[in-house]
């Protein structure tokens, strides 16, 4: 996952004059920097993975946003390798790992969904404080309908974290007797 987030957002940034405005671009950084983190956890802490999902979940919240909003809202082009990495393969890829890869799933609390909002919301903070305009036809401040479409993202989006957080607890109950996420 490291390497699709950075070579997403390399790709990008070779091509893009202002690529960091954008949260595709900011999103594919922060994954490349998180797994490069989960990479290297087990030489630091000595355990595979952290205690918590709760990078995973997170990194997967803001990746299905990139996905879905790209896919749905902005006509959905991965026809360049930078969109492709960017919108489609890193977020299918991070979503794989919270669901199949990472074992620290059943670590997950009730209030994390909420903490995982906390990107796409700064974002947003960002977006109307510096006036962007790169999502304008669904995403435009001056709009009456602006508080409905962040709503509906809000609303989304805790929606996705929850089905992350039943995931958690419904892995927990399956797991096989004995079964140590962390060791």
């Amino acid at each position: 996952m490291a390497f699709c987030g950075f070579f997403g957002f390399f790709v990008a940034v070779s091509r893009l004059n202002d690529p960091l405005i954008a949260l595709s671009q900011q999103a594919s950084l922060l994954t490349g920097l998180g797994y490069t983190w989960l990479a290297v956890y087990p030489l630091v802490k000595g355990r595979p993975e952290p205690r918590s999902p709760w990078l995973r979940g997170a990194l997967t919240v803001l990746l299905m946003l990139v996905c879905v909003t790209y896919m749905t809202l902005l006509g959905g082009n991965l026809s360049r390798v930078d969109s492709l990495f960017e919108h489609m393969i890193t977020p299918v890829a991070v979503l794989a790992d919270f669901l199949l890869v990472g074992r620290n799933q059943r670590a997950v609390r009730w209030w994390y969904p909420v903490t995982w909002l906390g990107y796409p919301l700064l974002y947003l903070i960002y977006y109307v404080a510096a006036d962007l305009t790169l999502y304008g036809r669904f995403l435009n401040p001056g709009r009456p309908s602006f508080p409905g479409v962040v709503a509906g993202f809000i609303v989304a989006l805790t929606a996705l974290g929850y089905l992350l957080y039943a995931f958690g607890r419904a892995k927990t109950r399956i797991s096989p007797p004995g079964y140590a996420p962390n060791g």
